[in-house]
């Protein structure tokens, strides 16, 4: 049996993770209302922190864990929602982000109807058998939410640079991972136990991927951001003015360095004459 302090300490931990996890895209959502752009940035593991929060939140009600679980993924459910709404504000591709919020939108409502009607028990389950359905369904959206960096992690390969991954998530997730590992092996909950330590080993091998890779050391070559409208924005300035298309600029002589007299020279050969 486990003492109750200890199992306390690591609830505290483990919130304190999840919290972690759910602020991580702050910096990242700061960064593109100041660019005004979205830069490299996916909209897909935003939509899956929204359905991952939301899940786990219904789980935390259903099975009567209101902390960590359920207070701590109420303020995810409503971060994440705000993290999308910032994105949908910059991006430039609307059509696929509004494709990717419809089919969000579609398993947010199915989930909810879910787990009201299976809490009601009108499902044929008891509250406890709806609560670890969803806990299932949680596994398989943490795991889509912890694979989404997949899809950048093959430009990470092909380009040899980070500049893909947002760092701080990765840490965030680690930390958070790390966390709840230690508190499904306390309470003996496989639901919590199994996908986490798939999700350790993985944001492992992707935080050595941000190490090699650094941008800093490792930026994007050029020729990725001609015609590439995900490119991150740049400001140049020029130091010289262009003429208009089609004006003539006249030919100015090229300025240069010249040897003057000095104007104290006459007034010398003066005085060496009055001295003769």
């Amino acid at each position: 049996m486990v003492d109750s302090t200890v199992l306390l300490v690591v609830r505290i931990f483990a919130a304190f993770g999840a919290l972690a996890l759910i602020c991580s895209p702050f910096i990242l959502m700061n960064q593109i209302r100041k660019q005004k752009h979205v830069g490299v940035a996916s909209v897909i593991p935003l939509v899956m922190l929204v359905i991952n929060s939301h899940v786990w939140m219904m789980y935390g009600y259903l099975a009567e864990n209101y902390f960590p679980i359920f207070s701590c993924y109420v303020s995810g459910d409503i971060a994440a929602i705000a993290y999308v709404a910032v994105y949908w504000r910059y991006t430039t591709e609307r059509s696929y982000v509004a494709r990717v919020l419809a089919v969000t939108m579609t398993v947010f409502t199915i989930l909810s109807i879910y787990a009201i009607v299976g809490g009601l028990g009108c499902t044929g389950q008891t509250r406890a058998e709806a609560a670890k359905t969803l806990g299932y369904i949680g596994d398989a959206t943490a795991i889509c939410l912890y694979a989404a960096p997949m899809e950048k992690l093959f430009q990470v390969l092909k380009h040899k640079s980070a500049i893909f991954i947002n760092a701080h998530m990765v840490m965030a997730s680690l930390t958070n991972n790390i966390m709840w590992l230690t508190y499904g092996i306390l309470t003996a909950n496989w639901i919590i136990i199994a996908p986490n330590i798939l999700f350790v080993a993985l944001n492992s091998s992707t935080l050595v991927l941000c190490i090699v890779f650094n941008p800093k050391t490792h930026p994007l070559h050029e020729s990725f951001f001609a015609g590439n409208d995900d490119a991150p924005i740049e400001v140049s300035v020029e130091l010289s003015p262009k003429a208009a298309t089609g004006s003539k600029v006249p030919n100015l002589p090229s300025p240069e360095y010249k040897a003057m007299q000095s104007p104290l020279e006459p007034l010398r050969l003066q005085l060496d004459r009055n001295q003769i």
